[in-house]
């Protein structure tokens, strides 16, 4: 028997690779206990017995649906029996919400009926904030960061910020279990990519005394910004690399800000080639 999964029930987390274990190990010793139903087909609640009894070498024993409402059915024999964390619960939502009839490359039969962010929350038992966070986990995390959040062992919020982030350095902090640790690496990489300042720009590390103004503020708040990489623990020879590993790419925002910020960086490092011999000949 060769039986696909209904969207429904992949909209569920797959179980823990442990409890799998100790399902294979109860269908091998009981047998299968459980029905598998069937929707338009295909699994729409126990897709975790299904495998087991594959693994097992043991015909999967099938029911078709029989009620009204599949999504409720689907939440209601899961949920509460998986003991579902609330941010499990918004990243189901998250699934069933993005579910819409029609749309391109999507099977007709897709979902019963469209729903809304508000409904899939009240359907959870979340908040409509949980679910924005959870469908920006999706949109936007990688599949690392996906599962954890799925499986329980990341938070939807903090799951949220790291999505923020570029690729590399989603996985580079997912790959973190100590979760203070990992707080203080996502910490410092927001502060990166969204350029927030630990300190207010100085202004006595140089001589007002003939420095144009512009020249005393500008300086200030320069050091201000190297401050904020040094406060990250952010070394001058990884700088580059890190900016690129942490800062979100994908985001046009902060696109515009490099692309403007760019050319004036630039025009710095060619005072390289102007102060060492002004203050040669003026020394």
């Amino acid at each position: 028997m060769n039986l696909s999964f209904h969207p429904l029930c992949l909209a569920l987390p797959d179980m823990a690779a442990e409890a799998f274990k100790g399902l294979v190990t109860d269908v091998r010793r009981n047998g299968q206990l459980r029905d598998i139903v069937l929707y338009e087909g295909m699994i729409l609640d126990g897709r975790h017995r299904y495998r087991a009894c594959l693994e097992c070498g043991i015909e999967p024993r099938t029911i078709e649906f029989s009620g009204a409402d599949p999504v409720a059915f689907v939440i209601s024999e899961n949920v509460a029996r998986r003991h579902l964390t609330e941010s499990q619960r918004a990243m189901v939502a998250a699934s069933l919400a993005n579910l819409s009839q029609g749309n391109p490359g999507k099977p007709a039969h897709l979902p019963v009926c469209p729903m809304k962010q508000g409904q899939a929350a009240d359907l959870l038992g979340v908040s409509e904030r949980s679910v924005r966070k959870a469908q920006d986990v999706r949109k936007s995390g990688t599949p690392k960061l996906v599962t954890k959040v799925e499986t329980g062992q990341i938070t939807v919020s903090e799951g949220a910020k790291i999505a923020s982030l570029g690729v590399k350095s989603q996985d580079r902090i997912v790959q973190i279990e100590d979760k203070r640790e990992r707080k203080h690496e996502l910490t410092r990489a927001l502060n990166i990519s969204q350029g927030r300042k630990h300190h207010e720009p100085r202004t006595d590390f140089i001589e007002v005394v003939d420095q144009p103004g512009w020249i005393v503020t500008f300086m200030a708040r320069l050091e201000s910004l190297i401050q904020c990489a040094t406060n990250a623990n952010i070394e001058i020879d990884t700088f580059a690399r890190r900016l690129f590993d942490d800062a979100n790419w994908n985001d046009p925002r902060f696109v515009e800000r490099y692309e403007r910020c760019l050319p004036w960086l630039l025009a710095v490092a060619e005072l390289r080639n102007e102060v060492t011999p002004r203050s040669r000949s003026t020394a």
